[in-house]
């Protein structure tokens, strides 16, 4: 029989940091979330289109952030 102690024990999770990007082909906004720091990203809608960069989406009242 195997007991654990698990009654202190706190899990840290990754900080996920949010940006803006945007597509000049399909003209779509798309938040990206994710706990790396991202270079580049492609448009899921067009597939293969570069996004460019808006910026961070720190600190914006009224919206709140959270994993799905």
């Amino acid at each position: 029989m195997l007991n654990l102690d698990v009654s202190n024990r706190h899990t840290t999770l990754p900080q996920l940091g949010a940006t803006l990007w945007h597509c000049d082909q399909c003209n779509a906004f798309i938040s990206i979330h994710s706990a790396q720091r991202l270079d580049a990203a492609f448009c899921p809608a067009c597939g293969g289109v570069r996004l460019e960069f808006c910026g961070k989406l720190t600190g914006m009242p009224g919206i709140q952030f959270g994993e799905a």
